[in-house]
């Protein structure tokens, strides 16, 4: 199971993490865990990218990102991921969970 936990202060995103493993097929051939990769990828390389975001850790069915200093192009990056691994989440909901908490 992929669960992936949002925070949001101020209606901005200020964390985002991507844990677990899909097991939706056998390793190398999981296509959830391969789509939801793909997002947390992009998302991290544009976040360093455009705007300059360095508290991003990726591992082996992990990935952190915490926004110190939240902005428009921040918030306008990880609302797209968002939007996008709520998009993969409902075409596998045995498979991803999102949390979205305020703090």
């Amino acid at each position: 199971m992929i669960h992936i936990a949002v925070n949001e202060s101020c209606h901005q995103i200020v964390d985002l993490e991507i844990k677990g493993h899909a097991g939706s097929d056998v390793y190398g051939h999981d296509l959830v865990c391969a789509v939801v990769s793909g997002i947390g990828t992009g998302l991290c390389n544009a976040l360093d990218e455009l705007c300059g975001v360095k508290d991003i850790a990726v591992e082996e069915g992990h990935i952190s990102i915490h926004i110190q200093h939240p902005s428009e192009r921040t918030e306008l990056i990880l609302r797209t991921g968002l939007i996008q691994l709520q998009t993969a989440m409902e075409a596998n909901r045995k498979f991803i969970i999102i949390k979205i908490s305020e703090v």
